[in-house]
């Protein structure tokens, strides 16, 4: 399966600091064609790569004082033998870290 993740945020921080996450997991980042002020980052078809980098993308706009729900995550996924494309645009409407379950037991 191929799968990108299109950040669209007027941020430049928001930007550079998932940009930075990104790299430091070993993804390719590159400037999005369209639309302006946007990176795309290819993904290991594994569901925790996705769920770091979209919680990383609520992290930085939290450290970066912007409305969590601002930056748009494009995900884009194709199955190899399938010759479709899906996208799905999501924001994050609520961000919180709670302490596990468990934790210091």
């Amino acid at each position: 399966m191929n799968l990108s993740v299109t950040l669209v945020t007027d941020n430049d921080v928001v930007r550079r600091l998932v940009s930075d996450f990104a790299h430091g997991l070993g993804r390719p980042v590159t400037a999005a064609i369209s639309p302006d002020r946007a990176i795309r980052i290819e993904v290991d078809d594994d569901v925790q790569s996705l769920v770091e980098l979209l919680t990383h993308v609520a992290l930085s706009a939290a450290k970066a004082g912007v409305d969590v729900a601002e930056p748009i995550c494009h995900v884009r996924y194709q199955h190899q033998s399938v010759t479709s494309e899906v996208t799905l645009t999501l924001r994050i409407a609520e961000f919180r870290i709670d302490s596990a379950a468990g934790a210091g037991a």
